[in-house]
C-alpha cells in the first residue's frame, strides 16, 4: 500500500484511480481499503495543499503585474517566497516589480539571489545590467549583457534583441560618460597650456627689461633727471616708469601688480610720483620696445597655434565618418549582422529580410529573384565591423 502510495504521489488523478482498482480487487479486504484510503487522502492533503497555494501566489501576483498594482504583486511574491524560498522565479519576477519601482537597491538583492540559485538565469543578468546602468557603472553593466546574449544563444532563447538594445544604450553611456571626461580634460589642458605660454611671455618680457637695466642702468638715471619736473635722481623713478611700460606692454589683468624680482630690488614709497605716458616713451628705448614686442608677438603666435590645434580636435570629433564599404546599401548604417546574397551583395539582414516581406521577393539591387534562406552569413566582414566598432565607440553612441 504504502509503495503505491508513494509511486503516485505527485499526481492526484492516478492515486484516485489505484484507490478504484484496489477496491475492485480487493472487497473482501474492507478494513485495509479503509486504512489504506484514509492515509492515502491525508499525505495527499499535505503534499498538495503548499503547491497550490503557490499556484494562487503566481497567478495573483502576474494579474496585479499586469495591473500595475506592483505592491500587491511584491507581496503575493514575499508569500510564495515564505513557501518556497528556493525558486529563482519568484526572485527575478520581484525584482522586476521592484525596477518598476526604481527601488534599485532591492533589485540587486534580488537579482543576486537569483543568480545564487541560478547562474544561467538570463533575466537575471539583464535585470542586473539594469541595475548596474542606474548606478553609472557602464563597464557592469555590458558584461552582464553579453553575458546574458551569450546564454540566449546557448539556451536558444528569442529575446535577445530586447538584451542586444539595453547593451547599446550601456555603451551609448559609457562613451557619453567618457567623451564627456574627454572634452573636460581637453579643455583643462588647454586652459594649462594657455596660462603656461602667458607665464612664459611675463618672464621674458621680465628677464627682457632686467637686462636692458643691467647694460643702461647709467643712461636711464641721465634721461629721468632731464625729463622728470621733480628732481629725483633715484634710480627708484627709473624702475617705476619701466614697471608702467610693462604692465602696459603686457596688458596684465591686475594694473596695480607688479613683478616680484623687481620688487625685490627697491620698494616705493606712496609718495612717490607718477609718470605720463609721454614721459615713458621717452624713458624707454626703441630697441627695448622692438625687443619686448617681438615677445609679444611670438607668445601670441603660439596662442594662436595652441588653439588651432584644440579646434582641429573639435571639428574630428564632430566629422565622425563611417567607411561606405562598411555600412548597408538599404539603412545607410553600419551592418552589425551582415548577410550576403548570392549575387554578391551584402546587406543587414534585418533591412533585406524586411524588404523581402514588405516589398518584393528580389534584390534590391540586382533585381533578380530572391528569399531569405537564400542569404548567407558574412563573417569576415561581421568581423571587420565588430573590430571597427571596438576602436570606435562613438558608434554605438549615434547609432542608437
Amino acid at each position: 500500500m504504502f509503495a503505491i502510495r508513494l509511486k503516485y504521489r505527485r499526481n492526484p488523478f492516478k492515486q484516485i484511480l489505484s484507490i478504484i482498482l484496489f477496491i475492485l480487487f480487493h472487497w473482501n479486504h474492507r478494513i485495509h481499503i479503509y486504512l489504506f484510503f484514509i492515509t492515502l487522502f491525508t499525505t495527499s492533503f499535505i503534499s498538495y495543499r503548499q503547491p497550490f497555494s503557490l499556484l494562487f501566489q503566481e497567478s495573483s501576483s502576474n494579474n496585479h503585474f499586469l495591473q500595475k498594482k506592483y505592491n500587491d504583486a511584491i507581496s503575493c511574491y514575499n508569500q510564495a517566497l515564505k513557501q518556497n524560498g528556493e525558486k529563482a522565479t519568484y526572485y527575478v519576477n520581484r525584482a522586476l516589480c521592484y525596477i518598476k519601482l526604481k527601488q534599485w537597491d532591492k533589485v540587486y538583492q534580488d537579482v543576486r539571489h537569483s543568480l545564487d540559485l541560478d547562474p544561467n538565469y538570463i533575466k537575471a543578468h539583464a535585470y542586473l545590467g539594469q541595475y548596474y546602468i542606474e548606478q553609472q557603472r557602464y563597464d557592469d553593466a555590458i558584461i552582464c549583457f553579453e553575458q546574458a546574449l551569450d546564454l540566449c544563444k546557448i539556451q536558444n532563447k528569442n529575446f535577445g534583441n530586447e538584451i542586444q538594445k539595453l547593451l547599446h544604450f550601456a555603451q551609448k553611456c559609457r562613451f557619453s560618460l567618457m567623451e564627456q571626461k574627454r572634452i573636460e580634460n581637453e579643455n583643462s589642458l588647454q586652459t594649462y597650456l594657455h596660462s603656461l605660454i602667458q607665464t612664459d611671455n611675463e618672464q621674458r618680457m621680465q628677464l627682457c627689461i632686467e637686462k636692458y637695466l643691467e647694460n643702461n642702468e647709467t643712461n636711464i638715471n641721465k634721461q629721468i633727471e632731464s625729463t622728470i619736473t621733480s628732481p629725483l635722481s633715484t634710480i627708484a623713478n627709473s624702475i617705476l616708469i619701466l614697471k608702467q611700460y610693462l604692465s602696459k606692454t603686457m596688458d596684465y589683468h591686475n594694473h596695480q601688480q607688479t613683478t616680484t624680482n623687481l620688487d625685490s630690488v627697491v620698494s616705493i614709497s606712496s609718495k612717490t610720483a607718477t609718470t605720463s605716458d609721454n614721459q615713458v616713451n621717452s624713458v624707454v628705448d626703441p630697441q627695448l620696445d622692438e625687443a619686448l614686442f617681438e615677445i609679444e608677438q611670438s607668445s601670441n603666435q603660439s596662442l594662436h597655434e595652441l588653439n588651432n590645434l584644440f579646434n582641429e580636435v573639435d571639428i574630428k570629433r564632430k566629422r565622425r565618418e563611417i567607411p561606405e564599404y562598411l555600412t548597408c546599401k538599404l539603412c545607410y548604417d553600419i551592418m552589425r549582422d551582415p548577410v550576403i546574397t548570392p549575387y554578391g551583395i551584402t546587406y543587414c539582414r534585418s533591412c533585406i529580410e524586411e524588404n523581402l516581406y514588405k516589398v518584393s521577393h528580389l534584390d534590391p539591387i540586382a533585381n533578380k529573384p530572391l528569399v531569405a534562406e537564400q542569404l548567407i552569413n558574412n563573417l569576415v566582414l561581421k568581423e571587420i565591423v565588430e573590430k571597427f566598432i571596438k576602436e570606435n565607440e562613438w558608434i554605438n553612441a549615434e547609432s542608437f
